[in-house]
């Protein structure tokens, strides 16, 4: 299991993970409608040597936006070359969400997911890469309005979702914080889908039970993600079950700490490595 963070790939990030002792970076590969990819592909060769140097590896490619929304050839063609740039940089694994209209009925948004993720997963198993949905579920606290941008954020989706799209290649990328903000039994989840989980993000989350408890699950400000081990995760349990379900995937640390920003970013990310490297290495060989 390598151990990576989420950030636009460059060769200061590319040095960032080395000078920190991290394994490797998840590609932020931009959005549907705000596409990096142009950008690293131009750099591929220069990108693809400082990798190499600095033994460094890409855990994920992750490539988020509106996909149910975007027009179908739009969509599958964005995913075709997200596919081919994650092979060329050594990943095998893209990091997504499905994107909802919200203007259609929930059936009606499953018939899209279906016409874009049935044929970019058959590209995905031709490629040997495998799709993983993070389970966000959009701006949907606040007193509204809600805008849901993701599908696949619990386990009645993804019974629904693979049921349509029984593809092995499509699959979860398990953020533990989006499931348990949302009361969701996040370590169940590894145990009941070990066989789709793809990557991980390792993300937790504080919850504030009296601003809960007077403004309800709609309002905001109750809950706030950090870095793992500053919230409520139970990560040795985390690495337990997903060692139990004989995970063989990577780690990336998505770094949204509030407290940790800006120049104190560095920090945050170092403070999440001595979170989770012990905890791997005592349950996964070749854990660095």
């Amino acid at each position: 299991m390598r151990l990576g963070y989420l950030a636009p790939l460059t060769t200061e990030t590319i040095a960032t993970a080395q000078r920190l002792g991290y394994d490797g970076i998840e590609v932020d590969a931009g959005w549907v409608d705000r596409p990096r990819l142009d950008e690293l592909e131009r750099a591929l060769p220069r990108l693809q040597e400082a990798l190499l140097e600095a033994g460094i590896q890409v855990t994920s490619v992750a490539v988020y936006g509106n996909a149910v929304a975007t027009p179908a050839a739009e969509t599958i063609g964005y995913y075709a070359r997200a596919i081919e740039l994650a092979v060329a940089l050594g990943g095998r694994v893209l990091g997504s969400i499905t994107g909802r209209d919200n203007t259609l009925s929930l059936d009606d948004n499953l018939s899209l997911l279906v016409e874009r993720f049935g044929p970019i997963a058959d590209l995905a198993q031709s490629a040997d890469v495998r799709i993983a949905f993070e389970p966000w579920p959009g701006r949907v606290t606040g007193y509204g309005p809600y805008r849901w941008t993701n599908l696949a954020l619990s386990p009645v989706m993804y019974d629904r979702i693979f049921a349509l799209l029984p593809q092995p290649a499509l699959g979860i990328e398990y953020d533990p914080s989006h499931f348990a903000w949302q009361g969701m039994d996040y370590v169940q989840i590894i145990h009941d889908y070990g066989d789709r989980i793809h990557h991980v993000h390792a993300k937790d989350v504080l919850i504030d039970e009296v601003l809960l408890k007077r403004g309800g699950v709609h309002a905001s400000g109750w809950w706030r993600t950090c870095l793992p081990g500053l919230g409520q995760i139970d990560w040795p349990l985390v690495m337990d079950a997903l060692a139990q379900v004989n995970y063989r995937g990577d780690v990336a640390v998505e770094h949204e700490d509030a407290d940790y920003r800006g120049e104190r970013r560095e920090e945050g990310l170092a403070l999440a490595l001595k979170t989770l490297r012990p905890l791997i290495e005592a349950r996964f060989s070749g854990g660095r």
